[in-house]
């Protein structure tokens, strides 16, 4: 009788419709699964050649980092006015000790831009030991005082308060409401009402041939020119934006009643104009005006301008 020899290793799983199947054995699955876990034998030697290489990296990093290579040598500082340099560095961050690569440029510009003062700042290390700054700073456009308070503070463009000055010096003269003197950083306006002050500030030489002294801004947000001939222009409430898009007509009355003869800007006895309906402006003078009269003891107050 003759036997098939079969395969002691592969043996042979019978499938259906005859196919048939090789497994390998268990056991010597389970013996290359260990074998591929087991980390490669690494000779000692190279593990001390590595060690001491890590040790080397790290010495010279801490080298470079507080050595004197690198050393930070020079700071220089262009672009700052109101600021001194000492001052930018020390709102950078940026102490003379130390190295050079030490200094995150991004979060010193970070520190800088948190500045009232400062508009723009780019923070550049430069090796070997020189850290350029570059600052833009902002330009005040006006001086503001709240209410009679004779202290004046500039305000940049965007009506943030800059910082106290001793004087307006040329600058548009805004008195806003009565109240706390503001503080560095804070808003005292809307920019876009401080926009049109400036503007029109700017343009009433050319429009009326007159120059104008400042502008009050009440606690109900009415708005007040005044010119330097001591009379005022009455425009009323601006807060809305159809309040401040109606500031555009109310130039061109003042420019209109000015061309018919009706109002002689020049003249001393002119007391104000009011175009809070610039369709119906109001002419006051001087000498039309009622001698004032003292209040009767008892007399109920004056009611509240803001109604």
């Amino acid at each position: 009788m003759k036997f098939r020899r079969r395969s002691s290793l592969l043996p042979r799983a019978p499938w259906p419709n005859g196919i048939e199947r090789t497994e390998p054995l268990r056991g010597q699955l389970w013996t290359r699964s260990e074998r591929a876990l087991k980390p490669p034998d690494v000779h000692w030697a190279w593990r001390v050649l590595a060690a001491a290489a890590a040790g080397l990296e790290i010495a010279l990093l801490v080298w470079l980092w507080f050595g004197p290579a690198l050393a930070l040598r020079s700071v220089q500082v262009t672009g700052a006015h109101h600021l001194s340099a000492t001052q930018v560095k020390a709102a950078a961050g940026i102490s003379s000790h130390g190295s050079v690569i030490s200094i995150d440029g991004e979060s010193a510009r970070g520190r800088l831009l948190d500045q009232v003062w400062v508009r723009t700042a780019t923070v550049e290390p430069l090796l070997p030991g020189t850290v350029v700054i570059q600052v833009s700073e902002w330009e005040p456009v006006a001086a503001y005082h709240a209410g009679p308070s004779t202290r004046l503070y500039l305000l940049s463009s965007q009506a943030v308060v800059l910082g106290p000055t001793p004087s307006a010096g040329g600058l548009v003269d805004i008195q806003g409401p009565a109240g706390g003197e503001p503080h560095a950083g804070e808003r005292a306006l809307d920019p876009q009402l401080l926009t049109a002050l400036v503007n029109i500030e700017r343009g009433f030489p050319t429009l009326l041939g007159q120059d104008v002294a400042g502008f009050i801004f009440d606690s109900c947000g009415n708005l007040t020119l005044v010119a330097k001939r001591g009379w005022k222009v009455y425009f009323g409430r601006v807060l809305t934006p159809e309040e401040f898009a109606s500031l555009r007509d109310k130039l061109t009355t003042l420019k209109a009643i000015a061309g018919n003869g009706n109002v002689n800007y020049a003249s001393s006895d002119l007391l104000y104009v009011n175009v809070m309906n610039p369709s119906e402006p109001a002419v006051g003078y001087r000498s039309r005006q009622p001698a004032p009269v003292s209040p009767s003891p008892g007399a109920s107050p004056p009611p509240n301008p803001c109604k």
